[in-house]
């Protein structure tokens, strides 16, 4: 059994141990419902990255090599709740049991 582990910190949403299977189902869900630039990763651990920007704010999406799923924006807009909201309900604890 795996552990899932979310951590929040100003303006990042942390998820440890998310398999690359879950991780594709956040990508393609967040695609659905959003339009999402993709860009080059950032560091050599990083696997995938992306940003989603609207109107109503923005949010960056990180996928690390170690499993590590981040979510960054600011804590305080609606449209980054949502977001992580979102990503809450395709990463669960279900998962992972």
């Amino acid at each position: 059994m795996q552990n899932n582990f979310k951590a929040s910190i100003k303006n990042l949403v942390q998820y440890i141990a998310v398999p690359p299977d879950t991780y594709v189902r956040v990508k393609r869900g967040l695609q659905e419902d959003h339009m999402v630039s993709q860009y080059p990763s950032f560091h050599e651990s990083m696997y995938d990255s992306f940003e989603i920007i609207s109107i109503e704010g923005r949010a960056a999406i990180h996928y690390y090599k170690n499993g590590r799923l981040a979510l960054e924006g600011d804590e305080n807009n609606s449209f980054f709740r949502r977001i992580v909201r979102q990503v809450n309900k395709i990463v669960s604890t279900r998962d992972y049991l």
